[in-house]
């Protein structure tokens, strides 16, 4: 009875997660703003973001999960089309900065009035939706032959390639997360797990061979590679020499940007112990406090109840999505194998961004999803929010529907 008088619309538990990220954000970057990186006022434009990410989660909801389908290639050539001109596009237009490169990677646009543009972020959206579309049109499981398992990886491949190529490009770091993506997808996809395993092993076997030679022979990387210094400087702050104690050694740790920020960040989450600072009472500098390392400023701010209460939300949050792949996978695939995407995209940059903030990951740059300030962010996770909300609505009807 309760469940017919409730609008299927109202989905509390979603709701309330996002109200919870909302709020952890704003106070975070407020408190974070005393070090004055990104203004005073970063907070009131973190609140704008999220209000333009309202009104999308609000209009993708008036979209069924089949238009939400057909709109997959549409968005997805759009997202190519758009890192296709930022490779090509000027530093400078007119003496005012247009595609620069900032913090080693050129992955912006600058619009005048509005901030900065990362297309990259909306491509990560843009290429769960295609996978999913992908992947949920083509044989079920249980019918599937090797044949189709191989061409269904074909398309994937196909897929993928351009826009994993164009962001790796620009950003390293966002190009793993899209590659990290593709691989929980092809894995949760059905295909065959001997065809999985021998995948699996060629990309380990890769990574390993890649970080190898960056490790070993860094002048060979940059040179025939393209591995740009800073992200050389990235992998060896977060893999120590210790075979090496000579005065090189200990200057270029002394002089890492990098292995600097990780000791500020650890600093920080390490003041705020039990019950932390804080807000207006932060000691401890730490670099792009309010971006990359947003979690050590909940640190030091709310202490290890604060951490723990952000780590909490974040499992509720992939723990709900799980739930909503597996219940709304017989009504519409598509819209599971989003959920499965969106989910993995949750994962690896929360687990990436707190554990390079406790000095256990590498700094790669990404944000802590929700939390971090930056439009583009903000706006790329909440549309993807947006259509997993509007398939637990859907469900719902189904469900209600189905008893009736």
């Amino acid at each position: 009875m309760n469940k017919q008088n409730t609008s299927p619309y109202y989905q509390g538990d979603l709701i309330f997660i996002f109200l919870a990220f909302f709020a952890i954000s704003v106070i975070s970057i407020y408190a974070a703003g005393q070090f004055g990186q990104y203004g005073t006022g970063a907070w009131t434009r973190q609140i704008i973001y999220y209000m333009v990410g309202v009104i999308c989660i609000v209009a993708i909801n008036y979209f069924d999960l089949e238009q939400l389908e057909k709109l997959s290639l549409y968005i997805f050539i759009g997202g190519i089309i758009l890192l296709i001109l930022l490779k090509v596009a000027p530093a400078q237009i007119g003496g005012h900065p247009f595609a620069p490169t900032i913090n080693g990677a050129k992955s912006w646009f600058v619009l005048p009035g509005v901030g900065t543009f990362q297309p990259s972020e909306f491509m990560k959206i843009g290429l769960i939706m295609m996978l999913a579309s992908v992947i949920g049109k083509s044989t079920p499981k249980e019918r599937r032959r090797l044949e189709d398992d191989i061409y269904l990886l074909l398309k994937i491949a196909g897929v993928s390639i351009v826009p994993v190529g164009l962001i790796f490009l620009q950003d390293a770091g966002t190009a793993a997360v899209c590659m990290f993506i593709v691989m929980v997808m092809v894995f949760l996809s059905g295909v065959n797990w001997k065809i999985i395993s021998l995948i699996g092993s060629v990309v380990v076997l890769l990574i390993i061979t890649v970080l190898s030679v960056v490790l070993l022979f860094p002048d060979f990387a940059k040179e025939s590679l393209g591995v740009k210094q800073y992200q050389i400087n990235r992998i060896t702050a977060w893999i120590p020499d210790n075979s090496a104690n000579s005065e090189q050694t200990k200057l270029q740790d002394a002089t890492s940007s990098d292995k600097f920020q990780v000791d500020r960040a650890i600093m920080a989450i390490g003041a705020g112990q039990i019950f932390g600072n804080g807000i207006k009472n932060l000691k401890v500098y730490v670099p792009e406090a309010q971006t990359d390392m947003i979690f050590s400023i909940i640190g030091e701010a709310f202490g290890f109840i604060g951490c723990a209460f952000v780590v909490i939300m974040f499992f509720f949050l992939i723990y709900r999505l799980v739930v909503l792949i597996d219940r709304i996978h017989p009504y519409s695939r598509f819209a599971s194998f989003f959920c499965v995407g969106y989910t993995a995209l949750i994962v690896i940059h929360t687990f990436q961004n707190i554990g390079m903030n406790i000095g256990v990951m590498p700094v790669t740059g990404i944000p802590l999803l929700f939390i971090s300030f930056g439009g583009s962010s903000v706006l790329s996770v909440l549309i993807g929010f947006g259509i997993a909300y509007n398939a637990s609505v859907q469900l719902t009807k189904y469900q209600s529907y189905l008893f009736k």
